[in-house]
């Protein structure tokens, strides 16, 4: 009976997490209008028009060879009546005229293309609807991915994956989930490529190992297809795990082909688009820098590196709380320090590795580009790096686990987390409803606009509660173990009549 109890709880707890995972992604894809997010009317024209699809839209080819694509300028301007002006609702977008207009803000091979053409299926009539639904699909997508690479690790080195991905996800993690940015894209399927990866190298079941083969050869495609820097990150992943696991490949080689076929799919990725041009030959024409401009980025660096996990929002015009970027940083840095403790030297040269990656590639476009910290390259950038590197040094290699916190640091996390999380929401949404002019704390006060048949407030409850759901699972995972032999004594002694 106990057992059977068990097995109930279990169940009726991972659907719990999966519900509080969906209604916190809806919450974020539902809480901006079109042509919110970063370069937008570059993505919508994509989406809408894709390269390779025949008769998406109307286009043509100026004489210097610029690809437009006749689009309604609804999709075309939108994002220009709120970019850079915070003040500015969402309403303006309503506003805007189905007239058709033509734009060269369109992919034409710079970016691999994947992305563009599975989100054109989902393209209708009515464009919020649309890409509403866009957006809670690729929210969907990581919640699938990401909770199968959960599900499929071993208890034991389970807390290792869902803490570094939960740490990793506030906020700007779930922001670019949970839109049409392929930069979502990248950041699901990397950290599901390194998952996928490790497990296979670390797990010792079969039927697990197998599993998250194929979530590390899902989550590869994914960002390969995505974004052409996503496919760099696949393969520096890749690899960075195989120096994670070097003793287990000298003694089997044969467990390398997993991490060399990720590899492959990533460099791929990369070549498959036309951004790689950019890291060599800078992003503006300007040429590259000096020995002054390097010794001023690597100063400013820092900010640019921690925009990456709560930097601006949006076209850079919606600051988080310091609420949240505060307390975001704090535990990152605390769980990076706290995994120092179990370190050797395979897991040393993974993390260092990872660290001057994440370092180093933005100094370098940077400097290729002659531009300072703050122009040309975002931190959302590098975000997709974020969880790889958490998750890497929060695992234990001796244990195979990361070192549970006590009830007292998971209640401040948890509680750290939350309010972190529900400060970010509630800006983004308070952003698109009134304009960041607006007073008051109800957001259902004075809205000028909003498009989800949930109302402002009730979202960002909402919202709360099922990351509250999903940050409690994440930071228990992995004690069932612990707690079903902690209580083992008990109940032996009560059932037979020592204890009451």
């Amino acid at each position: 009976m106990r057992l059977f109890q068990g097995r109930v709880a279990r169940v009726v707890g991972t659907v719990a997490v999966v519900v509080g995972a969906l209604l916190w992604v809806a919450s974020w894809a539902t809480a901006s209008p079109i042509g919110a997010t970063p370069d937008e009317d570059y993505h919508l024209a994509s989406i809408w028009c894709p390269p390779g699809v025949e008769g998406a839209c109307p286009t043509r080819r100026l004489p210097d060879g610029t690809r437009e694509v006749e689009l309604p300028r609804r999709l075309v301007d939108a994002s220009a009546c709120m970019a850079r002006q915070p003040d500015a609702s969402g309403a303006c977008v309503e506003r805007i005229s189905l007239q058709p207009s033509w734009t060269p803000r369109v992919d034409d091979g710079e970016y691999p293309g994947g992305f563009y053409r599975a989100m054109h299926l989902f393209v209708g009539k009515r464009f919020t609807e649309s890409v509403f639904t866009m957006r809670l699909v690729n929210g969907a997508v990581a919640v699938a991915l990401l909770g199968a690479a959960v599900a499929l690790t071993s208890p034991r080195g389970r807390l290792t994956v869902s803490a570094g991905l939960l740490l990793a996800s506030v906020p700007m993690g779930v922001y670019l989930v949970a839109s049409i940015n392929p930069s979502g894209w990248a950041v699901t399927g990397v950290a599901a490529a390194w998952v996928g990866v490790h497990g296979y190298l670390a797990e010792s079941s079969t039927g697990r190992r197998a599993g998250l083969a194929a979530v590390a050869l899902a989550g590869a495609l994914l960002a390969a297809t995505a974004r052409s820097d996503a496919g760099a990150y696949v393969a520096l992943a890749a690899l960075a795990v195989a120096v994670l696991h070097a003793d287990r490949l000298r003694a089997d080689a044969r467990h390398a082909a997993l991490p060399a076929v990720i590899a492959v799919v990533g460099v791929l990725g990369y070549v498959s688009g036309s951004q790689g041009v950019a890291v060599a030959n800078g992003m503006d024409g300007r040429g590259p820098g000096g020995l002054g401009l390097l010794a001023s980025n690597v100063f400013a660096l820092p900010s640019l590196l921690l925009e990456s996990m709560a930097g601006p929002l949006n076209w850079l015009d919606t600051s988080v709380p310091a609420l949240t970027s505060v307390t975001v940083t704090l535990f990152a840095a605390a769980a990076v320090f706290w995994g120092l403790r179990s370190l050797t030297w395979a897991k040393g040269i993974s993390l260092l590795g990872l660290v001057v990656a994440f370092c180093v590639l933005p100094l370098l476009l940077l400097q290729l580009s002659g531009a300072n910290v703050g122009a040309e390259v975002q931190g959302r950038y590098l975000t997709p790096l974020v969880a790889v590197i958490l998750m890497t040094a929060l695992w234990d290699p001796v244990r195979n686990s990361a070192e549970r916190l006590t009830r007292v640091q998971t209640t401040v996390v948890l509680l750290g987390l939350v309010a972190a999380q529900m400060a970010a929401l509630w800006v983004q949404i308070r952003r698109f409803t009134t304009g960041m002019d607006g007073s008051g704390f109800n957001l259902d006060a004075h809205v000028e606009w909003w498009a989800s048949p949930v109302p402002p407030m009730a979202t960002v409850v909402l919202g709360s509660v099922g990351f509250a759901v999903v940050a409690l699972g994440a930071l228990l995972a992995g004690r069932r173990n612990g707690v079903e032999a902690r209580m083992a004594a008990p109940l032996a002694l009560s059932t037979a009549g020592i204890l009451p």
